[in-house]
């Protein structure tokens, strides 16, 4: 059997040597070139893809694929792996397929209902009406859409493998549901994050057609292999503004947080920021405008490395807690009296747990701030 697994990108990425997976550039009717296989030829939507994401592959793949048996879709950084934390072969997708029909991710549970969930991050709005149009439209499937979006049972990302036959009816029915469901919502004056709103629709729709349809499941890990390539992107501009070693330089790297956090404040989702190092950036500028508004050099006396001042930053919260604890070494003890800590400092790092925050006039005699 051929096996097609496309794994849709909007960036350059380390691609797997397996054949089975092929990279699908997503919206290249709007993007320069990659050098991938685009989404822009035959029967294709690309065009929209700032309201479908990967979506857009999606609809490609269903009208203009037509040699492999089973088609999948994975993504740039997200790939279904087997047990033993490897990616998938051709050979393993058959295994699979044989006793299931559809290939899923393992599900998250978030301990609240979905419709919750969507309804703190996105326009609710939204989801209402595609369940509006799913009632209008399949009425025996608008049960099974009520009960999975107040699941918490939560499918997410978009990937999937099964047959071409049962690909291609899953996209003809998710596209006739969003036919209608973009006549009726207007997402033109949101945001560029939020603008994607049906690749957001649809990670629970896709599991509404798996239930409805009555279809076996086999669901697999799936490894994230990257961080988000925008999440990467950020972190580095900030560090080349952080690097100019001025006042000038940290107020624009922090506008530039500010704003990409409103564009997308999917960036420091742990997904998309595995060490967790955007939010320690975001308060390392900010004592470091502190700082150099009061006329002193403060961190950057040290480096004008951002990375290496969240390293420092990170320790010193460390040690902080160590003392707070008793269990902190001599060396420990020096080092953070030492670091010659400013008041705003001081502040964000006693301000980073409610223990430290509650036991700071103790810890401010080893800190002995200026």
């Amino acid at each position: 059997m051929s096996v097609k697994i496309f794994v849709m990108t909007h960036k350059k990425f380390p691609v797997p040597a397996d054949s089975t997976y092929v990279p699908l550039h997503v919206g290249r009717a709007c993007a320069q070139e990659l050098g991938y296989l685009g989404d822009n030829t035959g029967k294709n939507i690309s065009e929209k893809n700032k309201y479908y994401s990967e979506l857009t592959g999606l609809y490609w793949a269903a009208h203009n694929e037509s040699d492999a048996d089973i088609i999948g879709l994975c993504h740039y950084r997200r790939f279904f792996l087997s047990e033993e934390g490897k990616l998938l072969s051709d050979r393993e997708y058959e295994q699979l397929l044989a006793d299931a029909d559809v290939i899923l991710p393992r599900p998250v549970f978030h301990g609240k209902p979905y419709y919750e969930v969507y309804k703190e991050a996105h326009n609710i709005f939204d989801l209402d009406t595609t369940g509006e149009v799913i009632k209008e439209m399949y009425p025996q499937m608008y049960p099974v859409f009520r009960e999975i979006v107040m699941s918490d049972k939560v499918y997410s990302g978009n990937l999937f493998v099964t047959s071409r036959p049962l690909f291609r009816e899953y996209a003809q029915w998710l596209f006739s549901v969003f036919d209608e469901v973009e006549k009726r919502i207007h997402v033109d004056d949101y945001d560029a994050y939020h603008k994607r709103v049906f690749g957001f629709l649809s990670e629970q729709l896709l599991y509404v057609w798996v239930k409805s349809r009555g279809l076996s499941v086999c669901e697999r890990p799936v490894g994230l292999t990257q961080e988000k390539a925008e999440t990467a992107e950020l972190k580095n501009a900030l560090c080349e503004k952080a690097a100019e070693g001025t006042l000038s330089g940290v107020q624009a790297a922090l506008s530039l947080f500010r704003s990409a956090m409103k564009d997308r404040p999917d960036l420091m989702l742990p997904a998309s920021d595995f060490s967790g190092e955007l939010a320690d950036m975001f308060r390392v500028l900010y004592v470091c405008e502190q700082e150099l508004s009061a006329g002193r050099r403060g961190m950057f006396a040290i480096t004008s490395d951002l990375s290496m001042l969240v390293r420092h930053y990170r320790l010193l919260c460390t040690i902080a807690g160590n003392i707070v604890r008793g269990t902190e070494s001599p060396e420990e003890r020096s080092y953070f009296k030492d670091s010659a800590i400013s008041e705003a400092l001081f502040s964000v790092i006693a301000g980073s747990d409610p223990v430290l925050k509650e036991a700071q006039e103790s810890l401010r005699a080893f800190a002995a701030p200026w």
